[in-house]
């Protein structure tokens, strides 16, 4: 294991301390996801809220809610996935030349090559890079003073590639190299096929997907054809992509007895770019690792995205990297269900462009209760029965636990629950909640159900009403009754036919009787049909005598003696017509008046 392996690996111990700790504690973490730029740098994307698993309680009444939605997003910070592979032409024509604030011709490769390095770094394009000199020959660069040969170091190990580029030389007709930190010489002459050649060593030691050639001449190819083909379809094939630098005025990208720029980069999905100033090389550093973090995207449940607006980007986007933005948008009328939430980060770098996408599934969650409103004649019926639903995804909805209380007229009132008697939802998120009130005008009123439940760590409770009513009248009867002593129902009179038995009730002893569903104890009231006046109120079962009396002034008198004699009879009604007897409950239906016929005077 390199340096850096090891030294990446110390740096994230804390980290990966934090992330078990987090596990094991059953924190939700935020989401991220990372794919690689065609130049090496990583494009990353995260949802830090709402993560997946998330609860929202869309509120009772609603149809719908807002979901907000915040993360990050970033381009070349992230772990890279390439290695960059510097190849140095170090032939004997690199000793003389000069390029604007640069001379010789090598020193101008010297300062692009390390400022490529410094933008490699920066721009978080490469883990890893190797250096390879060429001329009639080529060599890896031994990149650490460690032991052995190493021909891989990260770009920011202390200043190895500093050190390795400044130790390269050449000399016209002699031995060109690199002098750190093993000696190597390639002789003077220019053999493409040996620079690839020793690239592709690089290429074989690295252990990343991305591997980027950075090929630099001054001239053209004067030597190694036989080769050069088949060191361009090696690098080809093990993946590599070749930009070719066509360094001062004796170079060109098409130009060559033994291979070409052109056709190396040709071979292997590259560009070749021509630099006639070699004093300008490092103004194409930005062409070959550039970096831009472009757009985000927003899409939910898989249907078409959309972009977020710099007004929720900070910093605004497109931004050059390496850059990390903050976003924090909403996402509008998500309905009771589960809804997979994606955003996705664009970004490009001077070979291409790439996205990746992080996504999270969420559960919207909304109790309903019904009927939102009833009446119920209590008389008929003191049963009622409520329903609760937890509306959302079918794994969400089941084995939840809803509590009912009632308050109001019948406050306290207990019941029962179906399917399940401990009222936890069943397989469709429903409850039903039955309770009862007595039989008696004090359950009359309105009653308010409440159904609670806990979604998202909260409760939410949505409410009902229950309204106990009365609106059937009681049944009232006056019936023939003993006389004051109680000894004996008197036998009808004989006056109608005259001379006949069996007539209206001659005597008038009645005992007046009501019944109701809800009040035990309905008044009840005699009218005189003749004078319009009413007697009472009366409880059920009172017995009266009833004289009509059309020269009389009606009266009510108590019956019987104080020495318990004769006390059958409760009242004495005197009247000028018929007695119309009626009763009311204490909801205050009243009854149809019932006839309760007398004789004229009695004989």
């Amino acid at each position: 294991m390199r340096l850096r392996r090891v030294r990446s690996l110390f740096y994230r111990l804390p980290l990966l301390v934090a992330l078990v700790l987090a596990l094991s504690l059953g924190v939700v973490l935020a989401g991220s996801n990372s794919t690689t730029l065609p130049n090496g740098a990583d494009l990353t994307v995260s949802i830090n809220s709402p993560v997946t698993s998330t609860e929202f309680v869309v509120p009772p009444g609603d149809a719908t809610r807002d979901v907000d939605v915040s993360g990050t997003a970033s381009v070349g910070l992230g772990e890279p996935d390439a290695t960059f592979v510097y190849v140095v032409d170090v032939s004997g024509s690199t000793e003389s030349g000069s390029g604007t604030g640069c001379s010789p011709i090598l020193g101008c490769e010297k300062v692009f090559v390390k400022g490529l390095n410094n933008a490699v770094i920066a721009n978080g394009s490469a883990d890893e890079v190797g250096v390879a000199v060429y001329a009639s020959s080529s060599a890896t660069a031994d990149m650490s003073p460690a032991g052995g040969d190493q021909i891989i170091v990260a770009p920011d190990d202390d200043t190895y590639v500093d050190t390795v580029v400044d130790s390269m030389y050449a000399q016209d007709g002699g031995n060109g190299g690199v002098g750190q930190y093993t000696n190597k010489t390639v002789g003077y002459r220019t053999n493409f096929a040996g620079g690839l050649q020793a690239a592709l060593t690089i290429v074989n030691a690295s252990t990343n997907s991305i591997n980027i050639v950075v090929f630099l001449s001054d001239g053209v190819s004067n030597e190694g054809g036989a080769d050069f083909g088949s060191a361009v379809s090696n690098l080809a094939n093990a993946g590599a992509v070749i930009h070719s630098i066509a360094v001062g005025s004796g170079s060109s990208c098409t130009g060559g007895s033994d291979g070409t720029l052109q056709q190396m980069a040709d071979g292997t999905g590259g560009t070749c770019t021509e630099v006639v100033d070699p004093g300008n090389l490092p103004s194409i550093i930005p062409d070959l690792v550039s970096t831009s973090l472009n757009s985000l995207e927003i899409a939910v449940d898989g249907g078409a995205k959309t972009a977020i607006g710099n007004a929720d980007i900070d910093p605004d986007l497109p931004q050059p990297g390496p850059v990390s933005v903050s976003y924090a948008t909403t996402v509008s009328g998500l309905a009771p269900g589960d809804h997979t939430i994606c955003v996705t980060a664009n970004g490009s770098d001077t070979a291409g462009s790439g996205s990746v996408e992080q996504c999270e599934t969420i559960h919207l969650l909304q109790l309903t209760l019904e009927p939102a409103t009833e009446t119920n004649e209590l008389g008929l019926d003191n049963v009622h029965t409520v329903l609760a639903t937890i509306l959302g995804d079918p794994s969400q909805v089941a084995g939840r636990l809803v509590n009912f209380t009632v308050s109001g007229q019948n406050a306290g009132a207990t019941g029962t629950c179906s399917p399940n008697a401990d009222c936890t939802t069943d397989a469709s998120g429903q409850v039903s909640f039955e309770y009862s009130v007595p039989l008696e005008p004090d359950s009359l009123g309105t009653d308010t159900i409440q159904a609670c439940t806990t979604i998202a760590g909260d409760e939410t409770c949505v409410e009902v009403t229950k309204e106990w009513v009365d609106t059937t009248p009681p049944e009232v009867a006056c019936t023939e009754t003993v006389n004051p002593h109680g000894n004996k129902i008197p036998p009808a009179g004989s006056t109608t036919p005259p001379g006949s038995k069996g007539g209206q009730n001659e005597d008038g002893f009645y005992q007046l009787t009501a019944q109701d569903d809800v009040d035990p104890n309905p008044m009840i009231y005699v009218t005189d049909s003749g004078s319009g006046m009413v007697f009472g109120p009366f409880p059920s079962g009172t017995q009266i005598k009833y004289t009509e009396d059309s020269e009389a002034v009606p009266e009510q008198k108590k019956m019987g003696s104080d020495k318990g004699q004769a006390g059958a009879i409760d009242w004495h009604i005197i009247g000028n017509g018929d007695p119309c007897v009626y009763a009311v409950d204490v909801s205050g239906n009243q009854s149809e008046c019932v006839d309760c016929l007398v004789p004229p005077p009695p004989k």
